[in-house]
């Protein structure tokens, strides 16, 4: 699918079957994460002035490369998708990680070699963030397999000693509710377990 501005992006069955692969690579509910941020990107998008399609693709694939790596989704979501010319999705595997454009900030988080740290430096310089970058950055922390809010996701994703970072992810929840004009929760998909990737887990229960 082609989106003018954008590039190239998976449509909705080369999402799902992105989804189905890396669930297979590394069975788990954390493939619910990926695909509640991504229907939720979707469900705000027209709200928000943003296309639906990426939106999804987004926010659905925003953390792919944790079929590969927990430290590192980010750098595996971008090889992925770049490689198969997805290069907006690609970027936003990247950007997805890093709400505040300083590696300062992710030493206790993410163990990044010096060659890494380049790459991530030239990245942030080059890019500037879009609301699409900004939405999946903020979705991605309300989210475990089902949603947990704001407060729990940054006590669960960055612990207790970074108010930098926790300052930045409350601001983006009031950017999103002020131009939203209310609140996050209304657009939660509803969860149908009969469902992908619901139907996925019934084996692991």
């Amino acid at each position: 699918m082609y989106k003018k501005g954008f590039g190239n992006i998976p449509n909705k069955d080369k999402i799902i079957n992105y989804l189905e692969e890396a669930y297979k690579a590394r069975p788990g509910r954390w493939i619910a994460r990926l695909f509640l941020v991504g229907k939720t990107a979707e469900a705000m998008a027209e709200d928000l002035g943003l296309d639906k399609d990426l939106a999804f693709a987004c926010g659905a694939l925003g953390k792919i490369g944790l079929m590969k790596s927990n430290d590192k989704d980010f750098l595996y979501g971008y090889k992925i998708l770049r490689d198969e010319a997805y290069f907006f999705p690609a970027r936003l595997a990247l950007s997805q990680a890093f709400a505040i454009k300083d590696l300062c900030l992710y030493e206790n988080l993410y163990k990044l070699d010096d060659k890494e740290k380049e790459f991530l430096e030239n990245f942030f310089y080059k890019f500037s963030y879009t609301d699409y970058d900004l939405l999946v950055q903020y979705l991605y922390m309300i989210f475990s397999d089902e949603y947990i809010g704001l407060k729990r996701g940054m006590d669960l994703y960055l612990g207790y000693d970074n108010d930098k970072l926790r300052q930045r992810y409350i601001d983006l929840e009031a950017y999103f509710k002020g131009k939203l004009g209310q609140d996050i929760e209304l657009y939660l998909p509803k969860i149908k377990k009969s469902k992908f990737p619901y139907k996925l887990f019934v084996k692991d229960d």
